[in-house]
């Protein structure tokens, strides 16, 4: 840390002159002493402790330092500042200075400083009360409060030795302060290598706050490099509050965010099905553009397994491949499950993973680079089962699903004008009550877009080949109490190769007063289908087209207002939208099979008509608005309809902030008939009337709500409200209700005849009733059922150096959803911690899980909390 190979021709230069034995730079002195003054213990009752470490409380900040510091932090380390001629300068270019009250040669070749020693080099810095040079071994010997420095390091001692050909120096009885990284400790003896790296031994090291040592690791041999940003520790301690709580014969850990390999900690959690959940990471930094992260996994009811992590970025190509496996899965401790075995059921029914491999694999890859006009993209995950993810959400994988998983191969040419991709993408299903997907195997788009000016030419083009395995059998229980009542339900698919068309050319024109954009298009879409279970008087090469004029228009008006004392800007906004579209024929499309699919359990069959990627858009306000009442290609939307509505907002005029708005509209249908999903419709002369509110009164507060109102049947087909607050001091609180109509009839047990529309109330918070101290809670209830679908409850606490999250939480457990009806299932609940030692690792990464899933905008309090 302190280069003195320059000390010994100091010591000549004083013995030179017999005059002066005291050297002295004023100025120099002046400055430095004055800064080093400054730390002096006093009186005052707000003295601090430990101004020798350099820390300053909050008050004593300067205000930019303050707003940088988080709330949750009462000071920081901050260095004096360093006031001396070449403070600046590397210490290899840097001429030496000294300062001392006294300075002496002595006959045997060696020098004495004593009295306020101040050396300086560059910006490298040395206090003490006396300095002994010795020119015969190059060493130099320091006593009596002894202070190091260099830009964001501190070391202080009683002794020290300094060599002077190496830049090496150690010390006894040390303290130290690396100030940016908030590190500090002590030490029986440090030694600062020729390197830079710092070792400790007999030492500690924390990034606490002094006097608030959470944590820390004591004794062994700890080293940091600020160099490679990584310290090593051997043989040490980790002490929660002073207790000992692990002991680490070697362990990594990052001084500042530099990857680095070596253990993380562990991720340790409980549940009733699966009991003690324990995962050990360990990183490995195989070179700046590759690393990995290899995790064992030890699961009480399940058994022993091992995820993988493998990360590689290139000028070409970002990969990252993830696999996790666990061989003869024990089935868990599923209190409902076993009890359907007792009662006669089939275990390979109701746990038909017991004894299986258990495994995951998953690829993720961009290709291309900037200015190229190739792009690749694979996005594949693949599990042994579909409820893989239910069971064994992974410990230490970013990846979960739901529903289903991707399994996707893409390249694409983009062109100034033209894009050609290839694609080939399938989708393993995760829910055991849903056939699997169709495959697109592969699918071909030749897409073209040309602009003149307000003139706008779309060119569409593609061509899909879709396959599925040939049937598909899915297995439920009707009836929990009856081991006869087990039915399979058995599905044939039709292949096919699909050709879709649509070619379009519009007018886009808009104006501060509105906008007036007219189209007219060309749609064709035609099947090649599998003989397979074609009936025999279907067409196998069925075929549509159709063309289309589209209007889209709109006006805006505006007036200034005020109310509740402050000003206004209020819109009105009419729009009318329009589709007038030939007849395109499409009765080849339904009922291809002839199979009798209807009515035979309670999962929705599956119709045998041509729809591979297509369903209807869920009703609402915009939707009113679009070309086409469907997703996907299978249908062409020839209804003939103008849609009708209005808008109005509220807008601040400072911040331009959304204030209040609120839209209602409404389709008015021809006379003719409508192509539907999965039959041919008889015309309806309206849609359902739309409205939706949106409102941000404050910056950190939104509402809004939508309504869908059929006012033929004079029925609220769906509606939802949610309130969503999320302020700069991380307060959260949301709350939603949901509603769709399902005029379906369901029967429970006891006889009654209940409405199965879907109801759900949802509300959640995070209420911090302290700088440091938040209460956690969050809430999902089917009002249908009458039953909780999720609650959760915790409290966590936030400090500069730690965090520990305890949260208890009930679930539904779907582990057999899919197979016994929905009202049959039962609760899981546990109660979960998460710590996270700050700057040195945490675990129980579970509990984050949790509540991101349970609290809306909880990732986002994440990234605002430090």
């Amino acid at each position: 840390m302190l280069e003195v190979s320059r000390w010994h021709r100091l010591a000549l230069a004083i013995a030179k002159n017999s005059q002066a034995r005291t050297l002295t730079i004023g100025l120099i002195a002046a400055q430095s002493l004055c800064a080093h003054a400054e730390q002096a213990p006093t009186a005052d009752p707000d003295y601090n402790p430990y101004l020798y470490l350099d820390w300053l409380p909050r008050s004593e900040l300067s205000p930019e330092m303050r707003a940088r510091l988080p709330a949750i932090c009462s000071g920081a380390f901050v260095a004096p500042p360093r006031r001396y001629p070449g403070a600046d300068l590397p210490p290899e270019t840097a001429p030496l200075r000294a300062t001392a009250v006294q300075s002496m040669w002595l006959e045997d070749g060696s020098a004495e400083l004593s009295g306020n020693v101040h050396i300086t080099q560059g910006y490298r810095q040395l206090f003490a009360d006396r300095v002994e040079i010795n020119r015969a071994n190059n060493t130099a010997y320091l006593s009596g409060a002894i202070e190091l420095r260099e830009p964001d390091l501190l070391v202080r001692g009683a002794t020290a030795e300094v060599h002077t050909e190496s830049n090496a120096a150690s010390i006894d009885d040390a303290t130290y302060v690396v100030h940016d990284a908030f590190i500090h400790g002590t030490a029986a003896f440090a030694a600062r290598q020729a390197s830079g790296e710092l070792s400790l031994t007999d030492g500690t090291y924390t990034r606490c706050e002094p006097g608030r040592e959470f944590w820390r690791l004591s004794g062994g041999e700890i080293n940091i490099d600020r160099v490679e940003s990584q310290g090593v520790a051997r043989d040490v301690r980790l002490e929660i509050l002073g207790v000992p709580v692990l002991y680490l014969p070697y362990f990594r850990f990052p001084v500042d965010d530099t990857r680095m390999s070596g253990f993380l900690f562990p991720s340790v959690s409980n549940s009733d099905e699966n009991g003690w959940d324990a995962a050990i990471p360990y990183y490995w930094n195989i070179a700046p553009q590759m690393d990995a992260t290899i995790t064992p996994r030890y699961i009480q009811y399940r058994g022993t397994g091992l995820e993988v992590e493998f990360r590689h970025l290139s000028p070409v190509f970002n990969t990252i491949v993830r696999a996790a496996d666990l061989p003869n899965d024990k089935g868990g401790n599923d209190d409902l499950s076993r009890e359907l075995i007792d009662r006669g059921f089939p275990q390979a029914l109701v746990l038909p993973y017991k004894g299986e491999d258990r495994w995951l694999f998953s690829l993720e890859q961009a290709g291309g680079y900037s200015g190229s006009v190739w792009r690749t993209n694979i996005d594949y995950t693949k599990v042994s089962d579909p409820d893989y993810f239910r069971d064994l959400s992974p410990a230490n994988l970013a990846i979960s699903a739901e529903t289903k998983v991707n399994q996707t191969v893409q390249g694409s040419l983009n062109f100034e004008h033209w894009r050609v991709a290839l694609r080939a993408q399938d989708y393993q299903v995760l829910e055991n009550d849903v056939f699997d997907a169709f495959a697109q195997l592969p699918r071909l788009d030749v897409d073209g877009n040309y602009r003149w000016g307000d003139w706008q030419l779309s060119l569409q083009n593609e061509a899909t080949i879709w396959d599925h395995q040939d049937t598909q059998t899915i297995t439920f229980i009707r009836d929990i109490d009856d081991p006869d009542s087990v039915t399979s339900r058995t599905q044939d698919f039709i292949n096919a190769d699909r050709l879709r068309l649509d070619y379009e050319l519009q007018w886009d024109k808009e104006w501060i007063w509105g906008y007036f954009k007219p189209g007219i298009a060309a749609r064709y879409l035609g099947y090649r289908v599998s003989d397979l279970f074609l009936s025999e008087d279907a067409n196998n090469t069925p075929s549509a087209s159709a063309g289309q004029f589209t209007l889209d228009t709109g006006l805006y008006f505006e007036r200034d207002g005020y109310l509740f004392n402050r000003d206004y800007i209020q819109t009105l906004e009419p729009r009318l939208f329009a589709l007038i579209s030939s007849s395109a024929n499409q009765s080849d499309f339904f009922d291809i099979s002839g199979d009798d699919i209807n009515n035979i359990g309670p999962i929705d069959p599956l119709s045998n008509n041509l729809l591979y990627d297509t369903s209807l858009f869920t009703s609402s306000y915009d939707q009113l608005f679009r070309d086409s009442r469907f997703t996907g290609n299978d249908r062409i939307d020839d209804a003939d309809r103008i849609a009708l509505g209005l808008t109005t907002r509220f807008i601040d005029p400072v911040s331009g902030r959304e204030l209040f708005s609120a839209s209602v509209g409404q389709a008015f249908y021809s006379s003719d008939s409508q192509i539907g999903l999965r039959e041919l419709i008889e015309n309806t002369p309206r849609s359902e009337l739309a409205a939706q509110l949106q409102s941000r009164p404050l910056q950190s507060l939104r509402i809004d709500s939508e309504l869908v109102y059929d006012d033929t049947e004079h029925n609220i087909n769906r509606g939802n409200f949610n309130l969503r607050y999320f302020d700069n001091d991380a307060r959260i609180f949301n709350l939603g209700y949901n509603y769709v109509r399902n005029d379906a009839i369901r029967v429970i047990e006891d006889g009654n005849e209940v409405d199965s529309s879907t109801r759900q109330l949802n509300s959640s918070a995070v209420l911090p009733i302290s700088a440091h101290t938040a209460i956690l809670a969050g809430a999902a209830y089917d009002l249908t059922l009458d039953r909780e679908l999720e609650y959760l409850a915790g409290i966590e606490y936030d400090d500069c150096c730690y965090r520990a999250r305890l949260v208890w939480r009930r679930t539904l457990d779907n582990n057999l959803a899919g197979i016994v009806a929905a009202e049959d299932l039962e609760y899981d609940e546990g109660v979960f911690l998460e710590i996270q030692l700050k700057g040195l690792a945490g675990f129980g990464a579970t509990v984050t899980q949790i509540l991101t899933q349970g609290i809306a905008n909880f990732d986002q309090r994440e990234e605002l909390k430090p």
